[in-house]
């Protein structure tokens, strides 16, 4: 593989420890791997993970803690059903849904961490090329609408 492909992980604070692993945000022994930190896997919306591949991640993933071992009570699990609901909509699309991930792991998992993301982005590596992004899609739908005549803004 000539080039690094961009992931993006979003880590629960409560599932593995990345002051070991990280540095910058970037994962040491995957460099192509930003890593962004919430407070539970359950807290991340689906429209970030596509919308990081939206703006040009080969793939994305999320990391909660193990199934049943949530400190929130169910977040990983309703992830896991909200990353199924996703891959679902984004294959009507003809978006890979291998491109996203769900993992869990626990706060002292490190190891078993980064081999199972290593794994991710060789599966990504192995996909035909994302498509390209689409970083104005949304500009349109973003903008404010004009104010009328009468109306203040």
């Amino acid at each position: 593989m000539t080039q690094t492909l961009k992931v993006v992980g979003f880590i629960c604070d409560w599932s593995v420890d990345l002051a070991p692993l990280s540095d910058g945000g970037r994962l040491r022994e995957v460099p192509g791997v930003r890593v962004i930190r919430v407070p539970c896997s359950g807290f991340v919306r689906p429209n970030w993970l596509e919308d990081a591949l939206n703006r040009g991640a080969d793939g994305v993933f999320v990391t909660g803690c193990p199934y049943g071992d949530c400190l929130n009570r169910e977040g990983n699990f309703l992830m896991r059903d909200r990353i199924d609901q996703l891959r679902r909509r984004l294959q009507r699309r003809k978006v890979d849904p291998a491109r996203i991930g769900m993992l869990a792991f626990g706060l002292h998992d490190g190891a078993s961490f980064l081999a199972e993301v290593k794994a991710f982005v060789d599966r990504i590596a192995a996909l035909p090329p994302a498509p390209p992004a689409r970083a104005a899609g949304r500009a349109a739908v973003t903008q404010p609408a004009q104010a009328s005549e009468g109306e203040r803004p």
